[in-house]
């Protein structure tokens, strides 16, 4: 975001609006974030306002926060996650059990709880992602069902492999994985 250090004040005909800063505590689901707001302040009437983008800039200061507390992906994870198994959106959100557009919601910014947080996060592990896709087996196509557990295969391979320890091969052969890795 760029912002201009002074502006035209809009309450008065021609007074500035200057760029200002400090540090707040918000409220947040119950919880006390303390983040730098951003706004401007009218030189003559000492009034502090906001634009659209600043208000969506200090809320996101809060939810980087949040998400760093409560160990909950980004945007920008999920968006990786649901394209590393060429997914969309909707189907995303039908194999996770979401209303229709709920993961394109959160990959456009909107914060889950914690506990659909806490889920997000799990499915980034390939074994886990797999119990969901194979709990909704029935709701897709045979061949879009094969495609997909293709995919996880090579993720869980890979990630299994770079785990260097023996826990890999308990989860490799944990029940809801055996059957479908073909090594």
């Amino acid at each position: 975001m760029t912002l201009q250090p002074v502006i035209d004040s809009p309450f008065s005909e021609t007074a500035k609006a200057r760029l200002h800063s400090e540090t707040r505590t918000t409220d947040f689901r119950g919880e006390m974030y303390t983040y730098e707001h951003i706004n401007y302040r009218c030189d003559e009437t000492n009034i502090e306002f906001t634009t659209d983008e600043m208000d969506f800039d200090n809320l996101e200061r809060v939810y980087v926060q949040y998400r760093a507390k409560h160990d909950i992906p980004s945007p920008k994870e999920l968006t990786e996650m649901r394209e590393m198994y060429g997914l969309s959106a909707a189907k995303m959100s039908e194999i996770l059990g979401l209303g229709a557009n709920q993961y394109r919601l959160y990959e456009d910014g909107v914060m889950p709880s914690e506990a659909i947080g806490k889920m997000l996060r799990s499915i980034q592990t390939p074994a886990v992602f797999l119990g969901y896709v194979e709990s909704c087996k029935n709701q897709m196509p045979e061949a879009e069902y094969e495609k997909l557990c293709q995919k996880i295969q090579k993720h869980l391979i890979k990630d299994l492999k770079a785990r260097n320890s023996i826990s890999w091969f308990r989860e490799l052969f944990s029940p809801h994985v055996l059957g479908k890795v073909a090594l």
